[in-house]
């Protein structure tokens, strides 16, 4: 068996985050692969990346609107904390040594995986990034409203007398909103909107996802997201709204009604939170739990990573 086919196999039979699933890394890079590190023929770790190669260069980095992807280690049952301690050296310096050679390596850990230690041995450089979390959501709408701040319970209210939010197909809509959301930073769109249309209507196939539309009474569009879940978790993944319409609240009732909605089917929800002050203060007032996730990086040169150093502190 090829290595994606093992790896396709392993997650069929484990409950890997939708962003670690082929499907998903089919749809978000064209050059994705990945390592499998197996005792007999049993699979017990693997490492999808996305490869790219550049001047002259290789890369290893996480496709984009894929926010956590790197090692993922399975642990044989029964075993004692200084037997897994060792079992992730064991895992995680197997993965790691059958990488394709490369000049710059980019790991965003899942939350669930904090040993970097076996990672910081193979020369990589940890930071700490943050998200924010909610917990214990499923079928507890109530208790979760009470943990909102009053000021995002104020902005809900606000909205609620003049927007209806919805489920929609306007997948245009969602990525001409996300536009000018990135437009008022200054930047340009990183989303290629090929790849949202296409994720957009593989996870409506796979029921693991939906558009959300806040609109009002006149049919103005004020704001959109994508919402995305699995198993576990539902993660907020793109959002945008309209200049013309930024004191609505919109977005705040939008964002309340994902909950909501998230809450009927999983017990978590991950905002996929930022590093930007603005936007932390924002999501912040949802009552999520601040959760770290680490960043490794491994270049060689080392000016790799001064370079690209800008783009490594953006989520």
């Amino acid at each position: 068996m090829t290595n994606k086919a093992q790896y396709k196999e392993f997650c069929e039979q484990h409950h890997l985050p939708i962003f670690y699933q082929p499907w998903w890394l089919d749809i978000v890079s064209s050059s994705w692969n990945t390592v499998i590190y197996k005792k007999s023929t049993t699979v017990f770790g693997v490492f999808p990346y996305e490869i790219k190669r550049k001047f002259g260069l290789t890369y290893l980095l996480p496709p984009i609107l894929t926010p956590q992807l790197g090692p993922w280690v399975v642990y044989p049952d029964g075993q004692k904390t200084n037997t897994k301690l060792g079992f992730d050296k064991e895992v995680m310096q197997g993965l790691i040594h059958n990488l394709p050679k490369h000049h710059l390596s980019i790991i965003k850990l899942h939350p669930s995986f904090t040993n970097t230690q076996p990672l910081q041995w193979e020369k990589y450089s940890s930071s700490v990034k943050y998200t924010f979390v909610l917990r214990g959501i499923e079928n507890n709408k109530s208790s979760i409203y009470e943990q909102l701040s009053s000021n995002t319970r104020k902005n809900i209210k606000k909205a609620s007398k003049n927007i209806e939010v919805s489920s929609t197909e306007q997948v245009e809509t969602l990525i001409e909103l996300s536009n000018q959301t990135f437009s008022r930073q200054g930047l340009k769109n990183p989303y290629s909107p090929k790849v949202i249309r296409e994720l957009y209507h593989k996870i409506k196939e796979k029921n693991q996802g939906d558009i959300m539309l806040a609109t009002d009474e006149n049919g103005n569009n004020h704001a959109a997201l994508l919402l995305v879940w699995d198993k576990h978790s539902a993660y907020y993944l793109i959002g945008g709204s309209d200049s013309n319409y930024r004191n609505s609240e919109a977005m705040s009732l939008l964002m309340w009604k994902a909950i909501e909605k998230a809450s009927l089917m999983v017990d978590n929800f991950d905002f996929e939170g930022t590093m930007l002050e603005s936007v932390e203060r924002f999501i912040r007032g949802f009552g999520g739990e601040q959760t770290p996730y680490y960043q490794l990086v491994k270049s060689n040169p080392k000016w790799l990573k001064s370079f690209f150093g800008i783009k490594l502190d953006l989520n």
